[in-house]
C-alpha cells in the first residue's frame, strides 16, 4: 500500500518517485527529498479488508525552506482527503482509502548529524482493499 500512496502523492505534486520522492528509504546521497515511512497501525478485527495505517512523512534538505515547502505540499495533498482509490502500481492490488487525515501540520525536527533539515508530519489512513 505504501507504493500506491507514494505514486498518488506523484501524481498530485512536482515530486518524482525515485529522483525526489520515496517509498520507505531514501539513498544516503539525496538530501532534498520526501520519504513515505510506514509505521504501526491499529487492524479493525472486525472488517477483514480494512485497516488504520500511520505513516511518517519525512522531507529533508539542506536547505530549511525547501524542506518545509516539500512537507507543506504533501500535507496540502493529503490532509482531509476522503473516498479515493489511490493509484494502481501492482497488479491486482488496489486500496481505496476511506479518509486521510494528518495527526498535526508538518514540524521540524531539526537537523540531522549530516545538517540535513528534518520536517516531519504524522498521518493516519484508514484504507481498505477496493
Amino acid at each position: 500500500m505504501i507504493k500506491e500512496l507514494v505514486q498518488f502523492i506523484e501524481n498530485g505534486t512536482d515530486l518524482i518517485v525515485g529522483t525526489n520522492l520515496f517509498a520507505g528509504f531514501a539513498p544516503p546521497t539525496v538530501e532534498d527529498c520526501v520519504i513515505v515511512i510506514e509505521s504501526g497501525g491499529v487492524p479493525n478485527f472486525f472488517v477483514k479488508d480494512f485497516v488504520e495505517k500511520a505513516i511518517q512523512v519525512l522531507s529533508r534538505s539542506r536547505n530549511y525552506w525547501t524542506a518545509k515547502s516539500n512537507a507543506d505540499k504533501v500535507y496540502e495533498l493529503l490532509h482531509t482527503q476522503a473516498g479515493i482509490t489511490l493509484p494502481v502500481v501492482e497488479v491486482g492490488k488496489e486500496y481505496y482509502a476511506n479518509t486521510i487525515e494528518a495527526v498535526s501540520a508538518p514540524q521540524s525536527l531539526g537537523q540531522d548529524d549530516k545538517g540535513l533539515f528534518n520536517i516531519s508530519t504524522n498521518y493516519v489512513l484508514k484504507i481498505q482493499d477496493a
